[in-house]
């Protein structure tokens, strides 16, 4: 389908392509690390529909606007403020997520100072959070949503302008997220932050280049991606340990075997719930999708876990409770209406890639937020959290009211 999908819309970078990649990536790994897990024609033919219904979106947007098509380069005449005060800025909203976190279970800070207190801090929290309905405090979510805007400005600046900061400091913003996932042993926490990062150093390579047949196979990117996915690895692989109280390394054959339910699982558990699922089943009006919303405004409230029951995926002890993103479209607007909101997305990829395309910088907020829901869509959806939907909006303000245009000095023509 992805070979489909970049035929019609010409652009590696485009969200609906990165989907159907995406998926494929998904669905090949599944069948060679995991050909145990549970199987239906049924989900993945779902699954293929809801990317067919993305690309007709963008391309029904591709047929009524000439945005998007232009292969022409040129230079972007804006210079965005304040760049080092919001990285910076991060570290400190770090701190305060990390206090707020540790005071809710009576926890100083200073045991993050030892190993042996990181390890008590990591299983003492990993505990609250499957045994005691844990909810991150205010403070954390808020601290989480400036993060995640600091890590999207940086993923810009990192693309625009390469060599007018030193190199470390287009990183800095991760770090706090690296702290806050080995407190709460949560991998989310370091993925979503790499997600808006990557997502803002996208738009940065299509604000500033103008260009929609950007290679997204390069040699650059196969070192890049390759060290990702190998510090990724590293990651689950070490927070599976501290969320267990782990020490014996020689167990590591078994927490590999737990851990593969996390990029493999996907498939497995669709397809164990589209086989069970009634879809004349009451509607869930939005709640799974944007659950974040509905908890903010006291329209019902967030579960700790979206979803609590766990299946098991295959043969073995492999339990898990990871469903794709499309089982909420579907349990909130039905198997038509989850199509017709993929179409959406699509729709609205297209017009935000197509605006970037053109240089118009607000529009990257929105191709943001659709880049990680796209990403996103294997485990449950994007827009589930607030501090997501709130680091998109950070971004499109900053994006409107902290750029400038750049002087452009003009030659006199003396007569």
């Amino acid at each position: 389908m992805w070979r489909v999908a970049l035929k019609i819309l010409k652009a590696p970078f485009h969200p609906v392509v990165i989907l159907c990649q995406l998926w494929f990536i998904v669905a090949l790994c599944t069948g060679l690390f995991a050909p145990d897990y549970y199987y239906s024609p049924l989900a993945y033919m779902i699954v293929i529909c809801m990317e067919a219904s993305a690309i007709l979106g963008a391309l029904a947007y591709f047929l009524i606007s000439s945005d998007g098509m232009s292969h022409s380069a040129r230079n972007l005449p804006y210079e965005f403020q304040y760049f080092r005060p919001i990285i910076y800025g991060s570290v400190f909203f770090g701190f305060i997520a990390i206090t707020s976190i540790l005071r809710t279970q009576g926890i100083g800070i200073g045991k993050l100072f030892s190993f042996s207190g990181i390890l008590e801090i990591s299983h003492a929290m990993s505990v609250a959070r499957y045994e005691d309905q844990f909810q991150l405090p205010l403070g954390a979510r808020l601290g989480q949503m400036f993060i995640f805007f600091s890590s999207a400005v940086s993923g810009l600046m990192k693309s625009l302008h390469p060599k007018k900061y030193r190199k470390h400091e287009y990183f800095v913003s991760i770090i706090p997220s690296l702290m806050i996932a080995l407190i709460l042993t949560t991998r989310a926490a370091v993925l979503f932050n790499l997600i808006f990062w990557v997502s803002g150093n996208f738009c940065g390579s299509l604000l500033g280049g103008g260009r929609v047949n950007l290679k997204f196979f390069t040699k650059r990117v196969a070192i890049y991606g390759g060290g990702g996915a190998l510090f990724i690895a590293f990651m689950f692989i070490s927070l599976q340990f501290l969320r267990g109280g782990i020490t014996d390394i020689s167990r590591l054959n078994e927490v590999l075997m737990h851990l593969r339910q996390w990029p493999v699982g996907s498939i497995g558990g669709f397809s164990l719930w589209v086989d069970s699922y009634d879809f004349r089943s009451t509607l869930t009006n939005g709640y799974l999708t944007f659950v974040g919303i509905f908890d903010l405004f006291g329209i019902q409230a967030r579960k700790a876990g979206l979803y609590d029951q766990y299946v098991n995926l295959g043969s073995g002890d492999s339990w898990g409770n990871i469903y794709t993103a499309f089982r909420g479209l579907i349990q909130d607007f039905s198997i038509l209406g989850a199509l017709v909101y993929m179409g959406g997305i699509g729709f609205f990829s297209a017009l935000a890639f197509g605006k970037c395309v053109n240089g118009r910088v607000v529009w990257a907020a929105l191709l943001v937020a659709m880049y990680g829901f796209i990403v996103w869509t294997p485990i449950v959806s994007f827009f589930s959290y607030t501090a997501h939907i709130g680091a998109c909006v950070g971004f499109a303000i900053y994006l409107k009211y902290f750029s400038r245009r750049r002087r452009v000095l003009r030659a006199g023509v003396q007569g």
